[in-house]
């Protein structure tokens, strides 16, 4: 057997990913500016790979969606990993919230397709999973230092940020003031102040 030219499995692993972060890279671009309908012929062209890739990584436009919808709260998930390494825990957990609420409020075409509900049910539940885990961390350490009320969860603090998103993209409220309301009624209350105050 020919030592010359050897197979190189890794690298073909290489290329594919590098092929599929492209497709999503420019899908996520597309759908933001056009929505669900986008070209996949404009996609895989700005990522600069045949239809057929295409085809073959993602075999119909929902499963393109849904990578573009897990790739979007990924980032979103490493933006609070790393704000919970270098803020305070209540500094670190409403930062976040407010980055996820304002960016879930944004007036583009794919951030009214999540809010719409275009993501598939499974990549719906996954998203969540994995916002749940990083703000469920960052909530943790809030608690922890005192900063939140201890009967506060993760599932109601991003229930309730889903909602300030969507008032604020229909222009019924703005995400800062929302969300301060917010913070306000999740914050611990100084019991001596209030047994004060009722005095």
């Amino acid at each position: 057997m020919s030592s010359e030219n050897p197979p190189n499995p890794p690298t073909l692993r290489a290329d594919a990913a590098r092929n599929r972060a492209a497709i999503v890279e420019a899908a996520a671009v597309l759908f933001r500016r056009d929505g669900a309908e986008a070209s996949l012929e404009e996609i895989a062209r700005e990522a600069k790979v045949g239809s057929a890739t295409l085809h073959r990584r993602f075999p119909d436009r929902q499963a393109l969606l849904d990578a573009v919808f897990i790739e979007d709260v990924g980032r979103l998930c490493a933006k609070g990993r790393e704000m919970g390494a270098t803020d305070s825990p209540a500094e670190a957990l409403w930062r976040w919230l407010e980055h996820v609420a304002v960016h879930c409020a944004a007036d583009d075409a794919l951030s009214k397709l999540i809010r719409g509900g275009a993501a598939s049910t499974t990549s719906q539940a996954r998203s969540f999973v994995l916002l749940a885990e990083t703000g469920g961390a960052l909530l943790e350490s809030a608690a922890a230092a005192g900063s939140v009320r201890g009967d506060v969860s993760i599932g109601e603090l991003l229930a309730v940020v889903n909602a300030i998103a969507d008032a604020a993209a229909s222009g019924a409220g703005d995400v800062l003031r929302l969300l301060s309301l917010i913070r306000d009624g999740a914050t611990p209350r100084d019991r001596g102040a209030l047994d004060v105050r009722r005095d």
